[in-house]
């Protein structure tokens, strides 16, 4: 007797209708925005668990989850899963990681970096909330160019590459820092190779492009600000625990740094949608050197099309096997 697979999909009705036919024909496919909380009470009835970013799936709900075999996840970090307690329960995590030549196509990270940097640079946020409010205050908002600027970037991955671009369409220079990447690539995409702490000293603008790990967690602290520039600025668009947050207060209230724009927050995933008591947001909306998005990087109708869709395909190869499986044969370690 063959038993169709049961699949949750979290991402809602707005997942792409091409991967949604896809998805349905790998099996019988419910869909629902949840909680983790929610996914805890219904995880024990499915075979396949699609979610986005959030919300993190840990031991708590994996613990119950007496049928799961796949998770798939729309992103390339991996910090909302417990990857180890999923491992050790023969789960498969199917993920963009690692999709490098997919991965080039989707822009929509480095695009917002680099948006992030022209807005903080030249107050577009701040005088566009000042003419809303019926002010005309040209003077207030005198920013500076990014011509002949030194673009500083912390990781050398495909959101590095694109920055490195970008950054020489605005006539600016590109330095990088990354000691995993043998030189000759920082030579052949025209880029000099740093140190971090010559980065630190020499860029106007840093920006930030890790997975979050054990090595890149509180990367920038004081120590790190109080090297770089005054004048200078940061962009985050990697994850919030890379730069320690406490310190960064301090350092733009004591004038370390210029400012921060940042598409990520320690502790977003506990927002619930009302991140107002955070002390960074508490501190932007009365000063105009820190903007701050709701992780939008990768959140364009491109991008969320062309991934949905990649990972309903991963998720029909994978499932190809298991539908062929007797009813109440479990899946090994994949």
């Amino acid at each position: 007797m063959m038993r169709k697979l049961k699949i949750l999909n979290t991402i809602g009705k707005k997942y792409a209708r091409p991967a949604k036919a896809i998805l349905e024909s790998c099996g019988e496919v419910d869909y629902a925005i949840l909680s983790e909380r929610e996914i805890r009470a219904k995880i024990a009835d499915y075979d396949v668990l699609v979610i986005g970013l959030k919300p993190s799936i840990g031991r708590e709900a994996l613990s119950r989850a007496e049928k799961l075999k796949i998770i798939a996840t729309a992103t390339t970090g991996l910090d909302h899963i417990d990857e180890d307690y999923a491992d050790s329960k023969g789960i498969k995590i199917l993920s963009l990681k690692g999709e490098t030549e997919f991965l080039n196509q989707v822009t929509g990270t480095a695009e917002l970096a680099f948006g992030l940097m022209l807005d903080l640079m030249r107050n577009i946020s701040a005088s566009n909330d000042s003419v809303k409010h019926g002010r005309w205050s040209r003077e207030e908002f005198i920013g500076h160019n990014l011509i002949d600027k030194t673009l500083g970037i912390v990781g050398f991955g495909r959101l590095w590459r694109m920055m490195a671009k970008f950054a020489r369409g605005f006539s600016m220079k590109a330095i990088a820092f990354d000691p995993y990447v043998a030189g000759r690539v920082f030579k052949k995409l025209r880029v000099k190779r740093a140190g971090l702490s010559f980065l630190l000293k020499n860029s106007d603008i840093i920006s930030l492009h890790l997975p979050l790990n054990h090595e890149t967690e509180n990367l920038f602290t004081s120590r790190e600000f109080n090297q770089m520039k005054k004048s200078s600025y940061l962009i985050n668009t990697s994850r919030g625990k890379v730069v320690n947050e406490s310190d960064l207060l301090k350092s733009l209230k004591q004038k370390k740094i210029a400012g921060y724009a940042t598409d990520v927050l320690t502790g977003e995933m506990d927002f619930n949608g009302n991140s107002r008591h955070h002390p960074l947001v508490e501190y932007s909306r009365v000063n105009k050197n820190l903007i701050i998005t709701p992780h939008i990087g990768g959140a364009t109708y491109e991008s969320r099309e062309a991934t949905d869709i990649l990972i309903a395909k991963k998720i029909r190869e994978a499932t190809r096997t298991m539908s062929s499986r007797p009813l109440g044969v479990k899946a090994g370690r994949g």
